[in-house]
């Protein structure tokens, strides 16, 4: 299939190139790509003018004249060509679609903003401001904790259960969880994050699973900060966590996520 690449911004497009060498086009690139354009297709919203480099015998690279197409282009090129390798190309393509829009494909700069993220949901009061905003955007739900434990996977009496078989007492379900499986901490406040934003729950519980793996690796601090007269958060720290709480700020840190 064609090549997948990503702008400065996360957008993923393929190139003209590449679609008119995998679909075997006989016609020229320009006259093709003029032709296709001719569909309605907008420039700077559905392609755009690029430069790609090309690979020369002697190891250098020389520049040529090519378009970044969207997807959504991509896939309305694919269907005119009317042969079984644009069927094909336009299935992939929207399977590629539904894996972005549901987070379970990501490109380095929402793994970058999840790395951000996850050094800071280990806090509690990261974890419970974000637990009030999706019961606020869920209207309060009366039925909250049982939404809850059918969205995490989890009930309250199979806590409690857990807790009683390694003989330790708690207050609440938090503070269980952080002797149980503490990383579900942040996987929870993800989830709560993103749904909070309006994002569908598979996507929301895609990005939780991402995160959690992430805070495996980079063992993030997870405690009780509520009330404490010391604040030990990072300057880096602090600023992320400043940011989501301001909604109108929290874009500078979630725009490749959103």
């Amino acid at each position: 299939m064609v090549n997948i690449f990503y702008s400065p911004k996360g957008t993923p497009y393929v190139c003209a190139s590449d679609l008119h060498a995998h679909l075997e086009i006989s016609s020229p690139l320009n006259e093709w790509f003029s032709h296709m354009t001719g569909y309605g297709f907008v420039l700077n919203e559905d392609y755009s003018y690029h430069t790609k480099l090309v690979a020369l015998p002697n190891g250098g690279h020389s520049e040529k004249k090519d378009w970044a197409i969207q997807l959504d282009m991509a896939k309305h090129i694919a269907m005119i060509q009317r042969t079984d390798k644009g069927k094909a190309l336009r299935d992939y393509l929207l399977r590629l679609d539904k894996e972005v829009n549901e987070g379970a494909r990501l490109n380095h700069l929402q793994i970058s903003a999840l790395f951000d993220l996850c050094k800071v949901m280990g806090f509690f009061s990261v974890q419970n401001m974000l637990q009030r905003e999706h019961f606020e955007f869920m209207e309060r739900p009366k039925n909250w904790w049982d939404y809850r434990a059918k969205l995490f996977g989890y009930s309250k009496k199979q806590l409690q259960d857990m807790m009683h078989a390694i003989g330790k007492r708690y207050t609440s379900e938090r503070q269980a969880l952080l002797h149980l499986k503490k990383h579900e901490l942040i996987r929870q406040a993800t989830i709560d994050l993103f749904i909070a934003m309006g994002k569908s729950t598979i996507y929301a519980k895609n990005m939780g699973s991402f995160i959690e793996t992430i805070a495996k690796e980079i063992k993030p601090e997870i405690y009780n900060d509520n009330g404490l007269l010391l604040d030990f958060k990072s300057p880096a720290q602090i600023k992320t966590i400043s940011l989501l709480q301001n909604r109108n700020d929290r874009s500078k840190l979630l725009d490749s996520l959103a």
